[in-house]
């Protein structure tokens, strides 16, 4: 993630800084208008996760956003997270569809429709959701949720670990494949050839490779 440098006599921006695109009417009316500070952040926050969902609509799972690091620590809760994205809800910067923000335009609203319910796998309050599902994970790195998809998805995470199911969204993501059948051959080869998991960096020593069977196992023994 590039940062701001922050220190003595301000170090600005890095080198060759990511920008992204953000709506005239939000650096220009909508300022004027917004005298909320948690509705601000978190439509500005909500602008940057979009720029990385791949295709379209550009949707934020919920998940994602209330379990944002940064956003939490810039509003103090994740209540308070709620609040801002309902306020902007409110005044129709953004619209909420099947547990998911996008930027309230002709073309989101009827993507909106169209949008299959996430499924939810949070915790019962009151455990803090550490990070987004596996299913709002694939939305950020790979595209729209489809009924075929998310059965799949259900159908991985009763085979494989959930670390492993995100590890192979973002490796799929990061080769530029970001398709359900490159993730689940990634996952396939991860359980015939294991993944190495201990002695990463170690001088004198060779990784420690599990499968899937070895993990759930230990799992079962350690329970």
């Amino acid at each position: 993630m590039q940062t701001f440098g922050n220190s003595a006599g301000g170090a600005g921006f890095e080198a060759r800084v990511r920008s992204l695109p953000v709506p005239a009417p939000l650096l220009g009316s909508l300022l004027a208008e917004i005298d909320d500070m948690a509705e601000l952040k978190c439509t500005l926050r909500f602008l940057w996760h979009a720029a990385q969902v791949k295709g379209s609509p550009k949707a934020v799972p919920a998940a994602a956003l209330e379990a944002d690091g940064v956003l939490t620590a810039a509003l103090g809760s994740t209540a308070e997270v709620r609040r801002g994205l309902g306020l902007a809800c409110s005044r129709g910067t953004l619209l909420e569809a099947a547990g998911r923000y996008l930027l309230n335009t002709p073309e989101n609203r009827r993507s909106a429709a169209r949008l299959t319910p996430l499924p939810s796998t949070a915790p019962p309050e009151p455990v803090v959701v550490e990070r987004p599902n596996v299913f709002a994970l694939y939305e950020a790195n790979v595209g729209m949720l489809t009924p075929m998809v998310a059965e799949q998805l259900r159908e991985a995470e009763a085979t494989y670990p959930a670390e492993w199911i995100e590890g192979a969204i973002r490796e799929a993501a990061e080769r530029n494949a970001p398709n359900w059948r490159y993730i689940a051959t990634i996952l396939e080869r991860w359980a015939r050839e294991g993944r190495g998991k201990k002695g990463h960096g170690e001088s004198g020593r060779r990784p420690e490779t599990l499968t899937a069977a070895d993990l759930l196992r230990r799992r079962r023994l350690s329970g």
